[in-house]
């Protein structure tokens, strides 16, 4: 008779964990100490203030590099809003997953219960069913439009200028837009530029000091105690400001390094663990990136191995110039690419190169 095999999670530790709580690394954790934000809270409730008192609220642009607090402080306000007043609710949409005009308005029917049919529909039909929806409800609505810059232009335009004159019984949208490229509001239609009336939000990049702050807050409620040194907190730090002072990326590094020590059966951070780990931080956040184009501008960064100039680029691709110029400026908005201005003769040109190393998106 054989022997019987041992279940092959009877030698598991379960008990043994570097993690007090994991989900405080989760990108959906919200801390109740928000850090190094108190100008951002502030100016943020005084432009919502005004719907608290059944008044037209002006619409808001949040911008600054990723990875600052621009969605975070946002639901972190919009709750309390919601909190204290039951007439107000908020739905957030990320134009990135929603990325055309009837994408969200079809989000904005189901805000309000709505259901639209499976067959086809013209926008038209759409904007009736919500004007419909709209016009029997009682609350205030809040529209978060978050990476806004990443819809269509010629989408986005329309989309904003119908939403910021939408008006029916005293009740509007109000929109918040959320951006990592400031200068894209210029780039809309000059009617909804002006029909807009934004309020204006910055938030720059973290300071070193504040990630640590950030850091060690995190650590104290996510990781048990001395698990990593004040040496290797400082290397996380100067690596998240190397990147921009995007503090998403260090807690990212944390929580993936916490992970492969705990995996390896340690419960230390040991240094080259983060190293290999920073390595893999790098190519997510890269493939990330790559992942959101569409096959246009994958096939114009296909085409920069090395540095290379606009007229060159041109030669060597069917798309036509104006669409590989929007291509170059969207590229360099996601920082893939570089783009540097060289006199030739009585003309310019552009010297592209890539910002990333390629070997990243093998590993």
């Amino acid at each position: 008779m054989g022997s019987i095999k041992k279940n092959i999670f009877s030698d598991t530790d379960i008990e043994k964990s570097i993690f007090k709580d994991e989900s405080v690394f989760y990108p959906d954790y919200h801390p109740q100490n928000i850090l190094a934000r108190d100008s951002q809270i502030k100016n943020l409730t005084y432009y919502l203030k005004p719907i608290i008192s059944k008044k037209k609220a002006n619409n808001i642009l949040i911008s600054g590099p990723p990875g600052t607090g621009k969605t975070l402080i946002t639901n972190y306000v919009l709750n309390q809003l919601t909190d204290f007043s039951n007439k107000v609710k908020f739905i957030y949409i990320n134009c990135i997953q929603d990325n055309t005009r009837f994408a969200v308005l079809s989000k904005l029917v189901s805000f309000y219960n709505g259901v639209l049919p499976r067959r086809g529909l013209a926008i038209d039909e759409v904007w009736q069913r919500l004007t419909e929806l709209f016009s029997k409800s009682e609350i205030f609505p809040i529209i978060v439009l978050d990476e806004i810059d990443k819809m269509d232009l010629d989408d986005s335009s329309k989309l904003l200028y119908d939403l910021s004159r939408f008006y029916i019984n005293s009740k509007y949208f109000t929109l918040i837009l959320i951006t990592n490229h400031k200068p894209f509001i210029l780039k809309l239609d000059t009617r909804t530029q002006s029909s807009l009336f934004l309020n204006e939000i910055d938030f720059l990049k973290y300071k070193p000091t504040e990630i640590k702050q950030i850091l060690k807050e995190r650590i104290e409620f996510g990781l048990i105690d001395n698990c990593l040194s004040q040496d290797l907190l400082g290397y996380v730090c100067g690596y998240s400001a190397s990147r921009g002072g995007d503090a998403r990326i260090a807690i990212d590094l944390i929580y993936k390094s916490a992970k492969a020590s705990e995996k390896r059966g340690e419960l230390v951070i040991l240094k080259e663990v983060l190293l290999d780990s920073s390595k893999l931080v790098d190519s997510v956040k890269l493939f990330e990136k790559i992942e959101c184009l569409n096959q246009r501008e994958q096939e114009i960064l296909n085409l920069i191995e090395e540095p290379i100039t606009t007229k060159d680029l041109y030669l060597n691709t069917k798309i036509p110039q104006r669409t590989v110029r929007n291509i170059i400026d969207a590229l360099e908005k996601l920082e893939l690419i570089s783009v540097d201005s060289l006199s030739q003769g009585k003309g310019k040109t552009r010297v592209i190169k890539l910002r990333f190393d390629k070997s990243l998106l093998k590993n």
